[in-house]
């Protein structure tokens, strides 16, 4: 269990992560094909409508990693608040005061994550496919899959 000194102490980093987190994130607009002077990508060469959309992509997973991190803050202080911060929200049991100072919006102990994320990468399916699942009865016979197309037209390898 925290000390009030030690909630306290974790209070004060997780408003100062959401101050910074809250700037990062408005501070990221969008890109805009208008922020380089054009109207439209009509004539704008390739390589710089590709250039274009690789950054207007990397802001987007900033924008979107900030907002994830900004959401597990409010959480974190959510749960000071309601008086269950630095307990673990699976197992019930105290996070370590190490892993709350390494990631002080942690809601789980170490093997509480472990075995979430086990879980996880266990419910994915074992083999990923294109292929039109077999109880698929739609009866559309233009659905095929890439091996039968790869069958019939072959690929750019072969």
């Amino acid at each position: 269990m925290l000390s009030k000194e030690e909630l306290s102490y974790f209070k004060k980093r997780l408003v100062r992560m959401k101050e910074e987190v809250s700037q990062m994130a408005e501070s990221n607009q969008p890109l805009f094909f208008e922020d380089y002077g054009e109207l439209t990508s009509y004539d704008n060469h390739f390589a710089d409508s590709a250039t274009q959309l690789e950054e207007r992509e990397k802001q987007k997973v900033l924008i979107d990693t900030a907002n994830n991190l900004l959401e597990e803050v409010n959480e974190a202080l959510e749960r000071i608040d309601s008086g269950t911060y630095g307990v673990c929200v699976d197992t019930g049991k105290d996070i370590p005061f190490e892993r709350l100072k390494a990631l002080p919006y942690a809601k789980r102990t170490v093997e509480a994550q472990k075995e979430l994320e086990n879980e996880e990468i266990d419910s994915l399916p074992a083999v990923q496919s294109f292929a039109t699942p077999e109880e698929d009865v739609r009866g559309d016979k233009k659905i095929q899959t890439v091996d039968e197309l790869i069958s019939v037209h072959g690929n750019s390898s072969s």
